[in-house]
């Protein structure tokens, strides 16, 4: 399905991203006229009962810490009439203006259409699946990754979009891209007039949010979301390039601060932006793996590979000149590189990983 934008709403999304890229994002707020859905809507995470939806809604610019309250309707029909559910929510500055809600009750293998009202202004109507159950004879899956803003619009977003052959995208991490003004791909972007905000590599929790608005502010962006629901993992770009348990390499303590800050900062702006569920019980935020499983055709297992069980990566640099014998490189090779104390994933989530596949053999069994 693709999103229609009617006159006034493209003007706002105008409005929208021309603030975005003038002024702090936490101080933004709607004028008067300003569509208050800035950052259109998004579902995902889905089993064959439940799912997730998300919008964010931006606050007035006369009160930008009121609390505003936001209706939700989730329907079988594109005009909302069919309710399948519906509830209230809250939209707050301890989460950014995101509204997010797990949707339960829903039929397996059913599509559904979901919107938001805040104070009479209703949202872009998204399109979204649960999984399916049972007999499956195909499934459509939209592969995206490596989403940097300032290289280029999002096309390819949406083509995803207008491609009814989707049942799911699935994307396998950097959503966004932590880089800031003269830093990799702000050349394209000045170029493009599609630079990064802030101008500043991200740190704080002020900058990621900042990020994923600029990045969900892109029409490509809104309309992916809008058409499928979403399964995501991330990888590094979420927080920033190459990290692992102790620290990243693109994280300097000395100017940017504790790294395990910046790491929960990153992962909670990724958590309200994102589609995605919580952590379940017993889990951190930084455990976030899945597992989705499309009737008796395919299990699909979402991994997490730097924050919760990667060791430091090997520097290559400073063996160039110490190999120089064939001892030397069967040593490096045996110790360092074969070192069994480096990892990669965590004993948690290699247990749930053996677990699934096991289960979905044994599913597979006449």
């Amino acid at each position: 399905m693709r999103v229609r934008l009617h006159r006034r709403e493209a003007l706002a999304l105008m409005a929208a991203m021309t603030a975005t890229a003038s002024q702090s994002h936490a101080a933004s707020g709607a004028a008067a006229g300003v569509s208050r859905f800035q950052h259109g809507v998004a579902s995902g995470d889905p089993d064959p009962t439940s799912l997730v939806i998300w919008t964010r809604v931006t606050p007035a610019a006369s009160a930008p810490d009121q609390p505003l309250a936001v209706t939700w309707r989730v329907a079988r029909d594109q005009g909302l009439t069919d309710i399948a559910a519906t509830g209230e929510a809250v939209a707050s500055p301890e989460a950014d203006f995101t509204v997010k809600r797990v949707v339960e009750g829903l039929e397996p293998g059913q599509t559904y259409f979901y919107g938001f009202v805040v104070e009479g202004e209703a949202s872009p109507i998204g399109r979204t699946r649960t999984l399916p159950v049972g007999a499956l004879g195909k499934l459509g899956i939209a592969l995206a990754s490596c989403s940097n803003y300032a290289y280029g619009h999002f096309n390819a977003y949406d083509a995803i979009a207008k491609d009814p052959q989707v049942d799911i995208v699935l994307h396998t991490g950097d959503y966004i891209y932590e880089y800031g003004a003269g830093e990799w791909g702000d050349d394209v972007g000045t170029l493009l007039g599609r630079r990064h905000q802030p101008p500043r590599e991200t740190v704080t929790l002020a900058d990621y949010r900042q990020r994923h608005a600029q990045y969900k502010s892109d029409p490509g962006a809104q309309a992916m979301h809008a058409a499928h629901p979403f399964v995501a993992c991330w990888d590094d770009h979420e927080s920033t390039n190459n990290p692992w348990m102790g620290g990243a390499q693109n994280h300097q303590p000395a100017t940017e601060g504790d790294w395990a800050t910046r790491r929960a900062d990153s992962i909670q702006a990724y958590y309200e932006w994102m589609p995605v569920r919580g952590p379940g019980p017993g889990r951190r935020p930084e455990d976030f793996w899945r597992v989705y499983r499309f009737g008796d055709l395919a299990t699909l297992v979402t991994l997490e590979s730097r924050h919760t069980g990667r060791s430091e990566q090997v520097a290559y640099g400073p063996w160039f000149e110490r190999i120089q014998t064939q001892q030397d490189r069967d040593a490096f090779m045996a110790e360092v590189i074969g070192d069994p104390e480096r990892g990669m994933l965590s004993p948690a989530m290699e247990a749930d990983l053996r677990s699934a596949l096991a289960d979905s053999k044994a599913t597979d069994q006449p």
